[in-house]
This record gives structure tokens, C-alpha cells and sequence, in this order.
């Protein structure tokens, strides 16, 4: 009997080690969300993972909307270049150029059906002329409503004790 409460309290106390990081960086599932600041100044969400592959991936929520970058440190990409490629999420499909800036791209994701695709699907597959990228977007519902969330708490945040610093969490 003391041997599986003391397992239930173990348990307990690593869920909630693994839910929420020192630095106030939420996990949910393998996504990791976090409130970025510049000094005092909040500038937006972010929602990373990293890929099976070493693609590290993350989703940015700022002022101007959803931003999705991908980089690898394998990748040499032409800085200032754009590569077409083709989102696919369930059966949602998005024709985009990503822009290019070293071992990075990004694009960002205007289309509202699209992001309720990510929302619901299991994968995301970016596929460029080389090869296709694949993204597990398990917990990824509740990891973009964290995201946004995020942004929403922060964004519109405004200072009421100027001798205080600003609480920026996910």
C-alpha cells in the first residue's frame, strides 16, 4: 500500500515537473510554449518541438499573426532566397514560398482553414523539392490555443507598476 502511493505521489510530482519548466516555458505534449521578451518589452509567443529528423520547429504568434520556421543545422539555404513548397494537414493544402536566411525558413500561415487543419490533423507534411518534412502535431490543439492564448495575456498586457517587472508567462 505505501509503495503505490509513494508511486502515485512520484508520479504526480513528475507530471507536473514536466508541465511547466523554471523559466515559464509550458509543455503540453512535445510542445513547448513560452512568452519572449526583449528586456522589459513583450514581443510574442512561441511554440517549439523538434522533428524525429532534427528539424527544430516552432509556430510564432506576434502582433502581425501565426508565423511558422523550420530550421536544421544540415540545411545551407541561400539567405534571401525563397523555395516553393506544399503544406499539407489532413486533407487541408497550402501552396506557399518559404523565405530563407541561412539554415532557416519561415512562412507565414494567413490561412484560417489551414490553421484549423493543423488544429485537427496528426501531421503536417512540408514538402519542398528535395524532400518532404513530416511534423507530428500530436497535442497540437492544445498547444495553439496555449499559443494564442499566450500572446492574448501578454499582448495586451499593460505595466500598472512601473517600478515592477512584467509577468510574461505562456
Amino acid at each position: 500500500m505505501r509503495i503505490a502511493i509513494a508511486a502515485v505521489v512520484l508520479s504526480t510530482l513528475t507530471v507536473a515537473a514536466h508541465a511547466q519548466t523554471p523559466e515559464g516555458t509550458v509543455a503540453i505534449g512535445p510542445w513547448k510554449v513560452d512568452a519572449v521578451s526583449k528586456g522589459q518589452k513583450f514581443e510574442r509567443c512561441t511554440m517549439t518541438r523538434t522533428t524525429d529528423d532534427g528539424v527544430d520547429v516552432q509556430f510564432t504568434r506576434d502582433a502581425i499573426g501565426l508565423d511558422l520556421t523550420m530550421s536544421s543545422p544540415k540545411w545551407k539555404l541561400g539567405r534571401g532566397k525563397s523555395y516553393p513548397v506544399e503544406l499539407a494537414a489532413g486533407s487541408s493544402v497550402l501552396q506557399a514560398e518559404v523565405a530563407a536566411s541561412g539554415n532557416a525558413v519561415s512562412l507565414p500561415v494567413k490561412d484560417e482553414r489551414f490553421v484549423k487543419a493543423l488544429r485537427l490533423a496528426d501531421a503536417l507534411d512540408v514538402q519542398g523539392e528535395g524532400a518532404t518534412i513530416k511534423v507530428a502535431l500530436d497535442k497540437s490543439a492544445a498547444g495553439l490555443d496555449r499559443l494564442e492564448a499566450c500572446y492574448a495575456k501578454n499582448g495586451s498586457a499593460t505595466e500598472t507598476n512601473p517600478f515592477v517587472a512584467p509577468k510574461n508567462k505562456p
